[in-house]
């Protein structure tokens, strides 16, 4: 027989966007468990990139728990280099807010130590099994396994933060959501190397395709090589992640380093609407996805957390389900004009560089829009908004 406890919210998924989320409700004095398939060790060594834009340093901040989480150097500038030509834009804006690049490996281990080891919370690791009863008149119900057997918890809420293939968004009926997709016909080889990034964060064009290069800690950054679709690890050997590191951006002198691993990453953008079925409010990659040139994913997950978390406190605490009732609808819009922004950055990126993807005309023209981001101050200040998360 199920054992059976109440909550007023589960969260399904403890990456960044149910971590967080638990948090802010923990903050807020809204009881919450946060249910997650994998082990902790697995949640603290997964490796994700990511920058936290300075919308989400700002939301932090209002939550009280920045000085716990964020850490990295400040995101403030872009090498973007064209057949190895340097222009240096600086992100600027009206405030003092500045992004920061903290990876979501080191958010979620912030996360898990605040959450878990400071707050006390609810985070129970290597479970499965997780179902979701979620009907009209009934109470929201998930139900899982873990070591101890099976397990039921009665809600009042449920937050579906458990990535693009999880069981909270397979568990509403087929008819209800409307899925747009679009795929951009190529990928990223993500290569973590013993290597740190020497002066700005590099977004580079060239006759050869598209280079990146991020930090990922004081000794370590992630390059990112546009490829096709069809490459797997046998296709790129360390001396050809090097060789293609210099010729995109036209520096001969970068030398070998340890390559500590590699991933290829398809690009897509993908909406899932509404974002809300019942009591179960979806959030992050388990809505939508955007390609990481715009370096939106992540922070498109904090802003829905934002929003959630504020409906959650006034519908749980403060018997005030407006916002709650309206958080698709609330998120919706934001999501559209940074999938619109994230595509801006990815056809720009990638048209720009090898006239053989989409030929010499949107070879031009992409370097033209990029041309504009220094030339007009309209374009480089509405540049600068998107970036920091505030357009």
């Amino acid at each position: 027989m199920a054992k059976t406890e109440e909550a007023p919210v589960v969260i399904i998924g403890a990456g960044v966007a149910g971590l967080t989320l638990a948090t802010f409700l923990h903050t807020a004095g809204v009881g919450c468990i946060v249910l997650e398939r994998r082990d902790r060790s697995y949640v603290e060594t997964r490796q994700r990139a990511g920058v936290v834009d300075a919308r989400n340093v700002r939301m932090f901040e209002r939550w009280d728990v920045a000085d716990k989480l964020l850490a990295g150097p400040v995101a403030q500038t872009i090498d973007y280099r064209t057949n190895g030509v340097s222009r240096v834009f600086e992100i600027v804006g009206d405030d003092a807010s500045e992004g920061r690049f903290c990876t979501q490996q080191l958010l979620v281990n912030n996360l898990l130590r605040v959450l878990i080891d400071e707050m006390g919370g609810d985070v129970r690791f290597e479970v499965s099994d997780v179902t979701v009863r979620n009907e009209d008149g009934v109470r929201p119900q998930v139900a899982y396994t873990d070591a101890s057997g099976a397990n039921e918890v009665a809600c009042d809420y449920i937050a579906g933060c458990d990535a693009d293939r999880g069981v909270s968004r397979a568990s509403i009926p087929d008819g209800v959501l409307t899925t747009i997709t679009h795929e951009f016909g190529y990928a990223w080889l993500a290569a973590l190397v013993e290597a740190p990034v020497k002066g700005h964060p590099i977004m580079g064009v060239s006759e050869h395709g598209f280079v990146a290069q991020l930090p990922r800690g004081p000794q370590r950054s992630r390059y990112y090589l546009q490829c096709a679709l069809t490459d797997g690890p046998e296709d790129w050997s360390d001396e050809r992640i090097w060789n293609e590191i210099r010729l995109r951006t036209g520096d001969a002198s970068i030398e070998n380093a340890v390559v500590h691993d590699r991933e290829f990453v398809p690009l897509r953008s993908v909406v899932h609407s509404p974002m809300q079925y019942g009591r179960l409010f979806l959030a992050g990659d388990a809505a939508h996805l955007v390609p990481p040139t715009g370096a939106k994913g992540m922070n498109l997950a904090l802003f829905d957390i934002d929003m959630l978390a504020q409906a959650l406190v006034g519908a749980v605490r403060d018997g005030d389900a407006a916002a709650l009732a309206n958080y698709s609808r609330t998120v919706l819009p934001r999501v559209w004009r940074y999938q619109e922004f994230s595509a801006w950055m990815t056809d720009t990126m990638h048209d720009a560089g090898d006239p053989t993807l989409n030929g010499p005309f949107r070879q031009m023209t992409a370097r033209a829009r990029l041309d504009e981001v220094f030339n007009s101050s309209t374009a480089g200040r509405l540049h600068s908004d998107y970036q920091r998360g505030v357009a």
